[in-house]
């Protein structure tokens, strides 16, 4: 969503009994961070006709429901008045709002604050973009500006563009819903004035070609050697104010939109969610704009009154008209050029377009390809499918370039021709990407953006997932939307005593002859500093398998280290500067400490008895006392010690025997102990309180001095005289000091 929608025709009017400090004669514009929350009362209280309520998308409570909100807004003022104050889209949490009467859902997605007629309104980014959803009730608002702050509350009620979305007769009551406040605190730069002798001109937006319908239906064109192909209807919408380019004949046959098309999957692997792109079509050329009706109902930029304009020719797609490429055009093998010959930045290409020109092949060149085990449902159980439509365009400004794409929810049904069969389900979710929606529909992702100068976005999405027993799953998506720079490595930060297990890493497979090279990025955990992920770099091979635009490549890790924020660095693939750009604020693994787990295989001992280790309290640099190492069914009434190190093994302890020493030399051996409990029995217990150990231990014990963040590995040994060399071992446990 561009921030144009902060500039939209709101009507300029003062808000009744608001003064603001200042010059009469001048009109004086400043930023303004807010944070407030957002009160909804339970559906029960909502009292709305027909069924309907308010409520956070897959979230039912019989208690009120309070989200947060925050973004970045700009305040007119003009005589002493309020003039209008607009702000960016704001995400109300982890989940969007839902307008639902359990038959039917309307999604509304960011919500921006803004004056409209002047009242206090919320307007949606979601299916009504560009039309406010609440209103605050004017007798209950409060306003107040004072120095460099205001505040406003008030009761929240269905708007009229709202109520007739649902459905919701004029003459019905207005029932409150919840209430609002926000607390707006002014950005370091003074208000800039304009003298309010001339009126202002409205900001121009210039063109903006948006995704406005995916579907209604997947074209299926068979399948090669387990790979399906697939094409989409795609619709756009022009929803600028100035006519849009469109042009693919003559001296400049290199004006018209690129489409791209791009399959995700959501999953759930080992209790954690993941989001990956499957499949990526090349790309469908545009030609002749329609000019077909029209989009009004989607209006990003908040022009007045929006109303469809049609241009007339092939070469110009006119305001808020639309233009339609089925899926045999979009499947059309010869109208298809490459994603490698784009800058996705400019949307400059050479045209006719160089590799493939023309070409047709196999029924998967070219067209979106979906590998049959990505779809498998059988191999994806409870999986979600979602369709993602990007343009890509050679005349929008920059800050129309980033409302590009738009996503529909996919299923998946039988396998018939050798690929399965794929149909759309709800509406056309417009104006993100696919990432983005990921944000939407699983709780705890997280999601940020960052620009390269002179260049375009990347964002970052991730979510962990604490999995039990101190363990943690961190799954990262970054996104390249439309750098043409694109990212050779990504490096997250690894502090002391966090590990690293089970490092994977997935990308989506460029085809049909593009010359990028395939080859996964390769990952380097360097304990107590970083885990990163790398291809090779623009001077090695400049066709490396770099994160190029319009692809998300996931990166994804299990560790000890429960969450904190960090800088996470994402080296750029093209040279230029800057060389890196870094996501601030990002869920990286902590800076670790207590028990880790066990690892490593147990014997089995001459009684048939597999030792487990063990381990209660917390593990201390500094402590006199607290944490135990225990091990459980030893050979009972036998002499056994602890022995630990700092680093893990797996070698045999002995020929013939089922023992594995799982901690390397060199090791500290703990003072002996018996197990206890009937000889020949496996109820012996071996068990000792190692922070006390270490209180007493001298200066040359492995590991001292000890110090906060030091991970040790231990192992318990005992005698088992029946078995070979007369003793066994348990299995290994680890472990990280605490301060």
């Amino acid at each position: 969503m561009s921030w144009s929608l902060a500039k939209s025709a709101l009507a300029a009017c003062a808000l009744a009994g608001v003064t603001l400090a200042g010059s009469e004669s001048e009109r004086a514009v400043r930023g303004y961070v807010l944070a407030g929350e957002l009160l909804l009362f339970p559906t029960a209280d909502q009292n709305l006709p027909a069924g309907w309520s308010v409520l956070p998308q897959g979230v039912q409570s019989e208690n009120s429901t309070v989200l947060g909100m925050s973004g970045l807004s700009e305040l007119t003022a003009s005589e002493g008045q309020l003039v209008s104050l607009n702000s960016k889209p704001m995400p109300t949490g982890q989940t969007q709002l839902v307008l639902t009467n359990g038959e039917r859902t309307v999604e509304l997605g960011e919500l921006s604050l803004a004056t409209v007629d002047g009242k206090w309104m919320l307007l949606s980014t979601g299916v009504m973009a560009g039309r406010p959803v609440f209103e605050v009730v004017t007798e209950s608002q409060s306003f107040t500006l004072r120095n460099d702050e205001f505040i406003l509350a008030g009761e929240l009620v269905l708007s009229d563009a709202a109520r007739a979305e649902l459905g919701i007769a004029s003459t019905e009551a207005r029932q409150s819903l919840g209430a609002v406040t926000f607390l707006g605190s002014a950005m370091f730069d003074a208000a800039q004035p304009v003298k309010a002798a001339a009126a202002a001109a409205a900001a121009s937006i210039g063109p903006d070609v948006i995704v406005s319908t995916i579907g209604s239906t997947f074209g299926e064109y068979g399948a090669v050697s387990g790979v399906g192909a697939y094409a989409v209807t795609t619709v756009s919408c022009n929803v600028g104010d100035a006519i849009a380019i469109w042009i693919d004949a003559g001296a400049q046959p290199n004006r018209h939109p690129v489409i791209g098309t791009q399959l995700y999957r959501y999953k759930t692997v080992n209790g954690a969610t993941r989001f990956e792109q499957i499949g990526m079509s090349w790309l469908k050329h545009g030609f002749c704009a329609a000019d077909a009706p029209n989009c009004v109902a989607i209006n990003p930029n908040g022009i007045p009154s929006p109303a469809y304009a049609p241009n007339g020719s092939c070469d110009w797609l006119g305001l808020f008209a639309t233009d339609t490429y089925s899926d045999g055009l979009n499947a059309s093998q010869p109208g298809c050029g490459p994603r490698s010959e784009i800058q996705p930045w400019t949307g400059a290409y050479p045209f006719p377009y160089i590799l493939g020109a023309g070409a047709s092949g196999p029924a998967t060149y070219k067209r979106l390809q979906v590998k049959n085990t990505d779809l498998d449902p059988a191999l994806n159980a409870g999986a979600q499918y979602w369709g993602e439509v990007v343009y890509i365009c050679t005349d929008e400004a920059p800050a129309q370039r980033y409302n590009n794409y738009s996503v529909r929810q996919t299923t998946v049904g039988a396998l018939a021709g050798g690929q399965y069969n794929l149909s759309f389900t709800g509406s056309t979710i417009p104006l993100i990407s696919a990432v983005q929606r990921w944000a939407q529909i699983d709780a705890g992702v997280a999601i940020s953006f960052v620009d390269v100068p002179n260049d375009g976005r990347l964002y970052l999405a991730r979510k962990v997932t604490n999995l039990g027993g101190g363990q943690h799953h961190y799954e990262y998506a970054l996104f390249n939307m439309n750098s043409d720079r694109g990212a050779q490595a990504i490096s997250i930060p690894l502090p002391s005593g966090a590990t690293a297990t089970d490092v994977g890493f997935t990308d989506v497979d460029y085809h049909s002859g593009e010359p990028y090279a395939t080859t996964d990025w390769s990952s380097a955990v360097v304990l107590g500093n970083s885990i990163s992920w790398s291809t090779q770099t623009h001077a090695t091979n400049v066709n490396a398998n770099a994160l190029r635009w319009s692809t998300t490549y996931n990166y994804r890790f299990r560790s000890n280290a429960a969450p904190t924020t960090g800088d996470v660095t994402v080296t750029l693939f093209k040279p230029g500067t800057p060389t890196t750009v870094t996501f601030t604020g990002v869920e990286v693994p902590g800076s670790s400490c207590g028990i880790i787990g066990a690892y490593c295989t147990s014997s089995i001992t001459s009684n048939f008895c597999i030792p487990s280790m063990g381990g209660s309290g917390t593990p201390s640099a500094s402590a006199a006392s607290g944490f135990t190492l225990s091990c459980t069914q030893v050979e009972g009434n036998k002499q056994g010690l602890f022995y630990y190190g700092l680093n893990q093994s797996a070698t045999s302890w002995a020929v013939g025997s089922s023992s594995i020493k799982c901690v390397a030399n060199p090791t500290q051996r703990l003072p002996a102990l018996n197990s206890g409990g009937a000889a020949g029995s496996c109820a012996g217990v071996l068990s000792i309180d190692w922070n006390a150990w270490r209180a007493s231990s001298t200066a040359s014990a492995v590991g001292s001095p000890f110090a906060a963040g030091q991970t040790f590995h231990a192992q318990a040994w005992f005698r088992d005289p029946p078995a070979p060399k007369a003793t066994n071992l348990s299995n290994g446990f680890s472990f990280t000091l605490c301060p």
